[in-house]
């Protein structure tokens, strides 16, 4: 055989094999959709609604679910390995209304339960994702609870954007946040 044959089946060979590196570097991450000014302040309220629903068990916990996608879950992580998980429209409204909840309760109350602060939103394929302190204040030196008095945690949120406007797919009530855990502004 001749050296230019010999050349000629090995350059598609050599391009064969690099094609075939390339295509298994994984397929790309799909990149987020940009947000318009509307859409980061159509999710700043919908976070602000979200805590007022559940303090409030306003219309039987109904307000409260209103607030997620049909799908929609709360997760609660106590960080001890078995996060508990409300999903779907009546465990929703079940956790909003709760045993001491009086369908007919309105604000103002004197006591404060949940606070979100420091909402960082970002966008992401599905729609946006977020985080922000879960603070639990006090009302003149009492607490709502003792085992959580004073106490900052933190809310993962993801939302997408549904026919009736944003909503919220998850949250992550992340009660007792690991030291040194990972910053919502890229860190």
């Amino acid at each position: 055989m001749s050296r230019t044959v010999m050349e000629w089946r090995v350059i598609p060979g050599a391009f064969f094999v690099a094609l075939l590196l390339l295509s298994n570097r994984g397929v790309p991450a799909e990149a987020p959709v940009p947000l318009s000014a509307m859409d980061y302040i159509q999710i700043q309220q919908l976070v602000n609604r979200i805590n007022f629903a559940l303090d409030y068990c306003s219309s039987g916990g109904r307000d409260f679910a209103d607030l997620f996608a049909d799908d929609g879950r709360y997760v609660i992580d106590n960080g001890d390995g078995k996060p508990r998980i409300i999903s779907g429209r009546e465990q929703l409204m079940a956790m909003a209304s709760g045993p001491a909840c009086r369908a007919t309760r309105n604000p103002p109350s004197p006591v404060i339960l949940h606070t979100a602060e420091s909402l960082v939103i970002e966008a992401s394929p599905s729609g946006a994702t977020g985080t922000s302190y879960a603070i639990y204040p006090s009302f003149k030196g009492k607490y709502a609870s003792e085992d959580i008095a004073g106490q900052i945690g933190l809310y993962h949120d993801e939302f997408v954007r549904t026919a009736g406007g944003w909503r919220i797919k998850a949250r992550r009530h992340e009660s007792s946040p690991a030291a040194g855990g990972k910053s919502p502004i890229g860190s």
